[in-house]
């Protein structure tokens, strides 16, 4: 369920946004670059792996952020917040500096600039690359005056900056991320600089990295700000500072756009602090005069992007040039997030004392005995679960601490528990900044001592810590509302264990304790995203994590599977291939000279007509300004070589596209030089055509087959690790696994039938995270991987590749063969018989099979 299709409270332009590019989408991505084409097709429409081997995959709403940046810049071409509010805010047109229909709208309105509001855990900094990529690819590809190679990204803080600095840090995060295709490899070039690094060797690209702290000294500079807004986010950057890094000095010697990122933008509305006004005078600095006119983009320079899980003015409302919002109650209904649970008991109450150890004794006591269930559940897993503890002082986080290192030694004495100190605006106090930061990057590794985090209800963002299970939460009647409802539970959100996007196969919680007065924060939360989160009894309902693992006494039930070496590589070069072309026999259509030629009046291609497919194009096709026959064919070279992913294939095609365009594309020879010719060519039903007719020629050659062989003996079922699971399960003997971890009710029932048949000795269900893949090419031949849903052997010794579906899509008889395939070399290196069965829901029901033999009887693919 999508929320904001169902009148979910968001940011004014949000809703016509989200139907535009979805719209945009279907289409195909027309009016995007043939550059945004192929990263938009090679991120989301090709499988990937981790260089550890694992599937990696995108999470929808990533890709839906990323698709609303490269809609509304490339394609839209809405570039200043007045267009924004104009087009897609349904009030009457603002003026600028001003507001409208109670909107908030920017004093300084002379970049590009974005926000987009995703929730704590949802993968901001993920989007953050792709953006990063996008802008660099363009610039590097496409126009370097509309797009940035540039990219300087800044954080609000030391701890925000450490998280960042893990992923961008020499780049790191464009090495361990599918983000650069293989064919624009050879277009990367880009140094990556933090804090401390000196300027290198000229480099196409850069990607600076700072928090606003090495970009400036802060001065006492109290600003007006609500203190809830100031505790949970952060105090203000300071209006004015003092230079202390000439960082922006180098960005603006590098010359060229400047793609500007906030992380944590909570403070990006007040136009009037330094931060803001350091941006602006970047931009200044390095923007050209606009341009106005046909085919021309206005003010480039710098291209800004808030990021941010609470983009709000002080009174609450979105900020209006939030263009994405991937709410917490969605996250959390996709199992982005955990899933909070209150904690409830009988007697749980607070005794009256000064003291916060006596007075809050019995919720202490609770969420200690929830953290030791928590401990035992995962411990098969060999995952560490973290108690966290939110005071409402230093005074009494100190003292809840020793309460708990004394009453507890075993679990929370010494380093066992951190004690956190902040300011009274969430600053880590500078004695822990070390500390607090040391301790953010390490606590969620197995080998990290820490078992609690004891700290102030107001700790500031970058502390959502993975392996939070319980949060404790202990605040007196009396205190000041001096928190926001998102910050009671956002430290405990992030997920301990990422599953395959889209399809969670294990729920995780957090569980919330605390008195009254905390959870009422809690409650305040609820209405806000208008969820109702689920309560549970701290005496009834105990923790129990359904672990799927070998069973050490099922050893009889293991199955090998081989491991084969890659059938299907991406061929490095089409040089024989292009050079063996036959232009002359492409099926197209006469081309016309002319739109009033007889030509156009009888063309046909795909069913449409010339003005028809014309108009169908005109956003997909358009070309820049030529002058000569040569310009043109080199542009169409890099559009079709572009395409079939293999931009190094530039040369060998053009003299292959000369000669169609010269001798076969008009029907007779023509004189490319020309003028009338050279504009018929750069026509753009001319390059649908023509592209088109050259990308189906060699995207069936791009894909190579090659000669397998038997890399080792295989993997056994019993290597696998054990991984948490809130699926369908299932007991069985003939399995090595403890249970079989079904996805879905038919695949139990299809488990359950492999149990009873008698001549079924043993099977499995696969489990993801065993990884056994099969790599195939899906329609359009980008590189995929089948994941097979069984595996089972029968009496008379042969072993069956088993896949299960409920319904086909468009890619099954490309899996099919592929698997096919697979059985038919693993059968031959490895002297063991495998077969591929595919069993469809309906024929399975109907013929209610008792026997492996009945299935095969009736053929693969009942």
């Amino acid at each position: 369920m999508d929320l904001l299709d169902v009148g979910t409270k968001t940011a004014p332009c949000v809703p016509k946004i989200r139907q535009a590019v979805r719209a945009w989408v279907a289409a195909g991505y027309k009016g995007a670059t043939p550059t945004t084409k192929t990263l938009l097709n090679f991120w989301f429409h090709t499988d990937h792996r981790t260089p550890y081997g694992d599937k990696f995959e995108y999470y929808y709403f990533q890709q839906e952020a990323i698709e609303t940046l490269v809609y509304l810049y490339e394609v839209a071409k809405v570039h200043r917040h007045k267009s924004l509010i104009e087009t897609y805010a349904a009030i009457p047109s603002p003026s600028t500096g001003g507001s409208k229909g109670g909107l908030r709208l920017l004093q300084y309105d002379d970049f590009t600039r974005y926000c987009l509001k995703m929730a704590t855990g949802s993968g901001k900094t993920k989007v953050l690359a792709l953006a990063v990529t996008w802008q660099y690819f363009n610039a590097v590809l496409e126009d370097e005056n509309l797009y940035a190679k540039t990219s300087l990204i800044i954080a609000p803080n030391v701890i925000v900056f450490e998280r960042l600095r893990s992923d961008f840090a020499g780049g790191r995060v464009f090495r361990t991320d599918p983000l650069i295709p293989p064919e624009l490899k050879i277009y990367w070039d880009m140094d990556f600089y933090v804090r401390g690094d000196s300027e290198r060797a000229s480099s196409t690209g850069a990607l600076y990295l700072t928090n606003i702290q090495q970009l400036y000294e802060r001065e006492n500079n109290k600003r007006n700000e609500p203190d809830i807004m100031t505790t949970m986010l952060g105090s203000l950057p300071p209006a004015d500072m003092t230079p202390e890094d000439k960082f922006t000095d180098r960005i603006i010697k590098r010359g060229g756009n400047v793609f500007v990122a906030n992380d944590e933008a909570h403070h990006t509305h007040d136009e009037e602090n330094e931060w803001n006004k350091t941006i602006r005078r970047l931009h200044s600095a390095i923007s050209p005069p606009l341009i106005s006119g046909e085919g021309k983009w206005e003010g480039v320079g710098v291209i800004q992007l808030d990021v941010t899980a609470t983009p709000r003015y002080s009174k609450g409302s979105l900020f209006t040039w939030t263009v994405f919002d991937y709410p917490l109650k969605q996250a959390i209904l996709d199992n982005v997030v955990k899933r909070p649970l209150k904690g409830i008991a009988k007697g749980m109450d607070e005794t009256p004392s000064e003291i916060a150890s006596v007075r809050y004794q019995s919720y202490l006591t609770a969420g200690v005995e929830r953290w030791r269930e928590y401990r035992d559940a995962l411990k098969p897993l060999n995952k560490k679960p973290v108690l966290f503890v939110m005071m409402n002082s230093t005074k009494d986080a100190d003292d809840v601490a020793d309460y708990l290192r004394s009453k507890y030694p075993g679990e929370f004495a010494g380093d066992k528990l951190l004690v956190i100190h902040t300011d009274r605006k969430g600053e880590v106090s500078k004695r822990d900044v070390e500390t607090a930061r040391k301790a953010s990057q390490e606590i969620d590794d197995d080998k990290s001592p820490t078992h609690a985090i004891v700290s102030v209800l107001m700790l500031r963002e970058g502390w959502d810590v993975k392996s939070v299970t319980v949060v404790v939460g202990l605040r007196p009647y009396t205190s000041k509302a001096n928190i926001l409802p998102e910050q009671t539970i956002g430290r405990g959100l992030r997920l301990m264990f990422r599953g395959k996007p889209g399809e969670p196969t294990f729920q995780e919680r957090v569980d919330v304790i605390g008195n009254k007065a905390f959870i009422e924060f809690v409650e305040q939360l609820e209405r806000d995203e208008d969820i109702e989160f689920d309560t549970f009894d701290l005496d009834k309902d105990k923790v129990i994590i359904e672990t799927i693992f070998p069973d050490p006494e099922k050893l009889a039930a293991d199955i090998t599977m081989p491991i084969l070496s890659p059938i299907l590589i991406r061929k490095k070069t089409l040089k024989e291939e292009i050079e063996a072309l036959d232009v002359m026999a492409f099926k197209t259509p006469k081309l016309p000279k002319k739109s009033t030629d007889l030509a156009a009046q009888s063309f046909t291609y795909e069913g449409y007509d010339f003005i028809t497919l014309e108009k169908m194009i005109e956003r997909e096709y358009t070309i820049p300004e030529v002058q000569t026959a040569q310009e043109v064919i080199s542009y169409y070279a890099k559009r079709i070589a572009a395409d079939v992913k293999l931009p190094s294939q530039f040369a060998p095609l053009v003299p292959k596209i000369r000669q169609f365009l010269e001798f076969k594309a008009f029907g007779e020879r023509v004189d490319l030089d020309t003028p009338e010719i050279i504009k018929a060519i750069s026509h753009r039903v001319t390059q649908h055509v023509t592209i088109k007719a050259f990308v189906a020629a060699l995207r069936e050659t791009i894909v190579e087959t090659q000669t397998p062989v038997l890399e080792s003996a295989g993997r056994k079922l019993s290597a696998c690790d054990g991984f948490p699971w809130s699926r369908p399960t299932l007991p069985a003997q003939k399995t090595v696994f403890n249970l079989v971890a079904a996805d879905n009710q038919f695949e139990k029932n299809f488990a359950l039938f492999l149990e009873k048949a008698a001549d079924v000795v043993r099977f499995a269900k696969l489990p993801h995270k065993f990884n056994f893949t099969i790599p195939y090419t899906d329609s359009v031949a980008n590189l995929r991987y089948y994941e097979p849903d069984f595996v089972a052997v029968t009496k008379d010794g042969v072993h069956h590749l088993i896949e299960t579906k409920g319904r086909e899509d468009i890619d099954v008889k490309h899996k099919d063969r592929t698997a096919q395939l697979w059985c038919e070399n693993a059968t031959m290196l490895t002297g063991t018989t495998w077969e591929y069965q595919k069993i469809l829901q309906k024929g399975f029901e109907k013929l209610q099979p008792v026997d492996f033999e009945d299935l095969i009887a009736l053929g693969s693919g009942i």
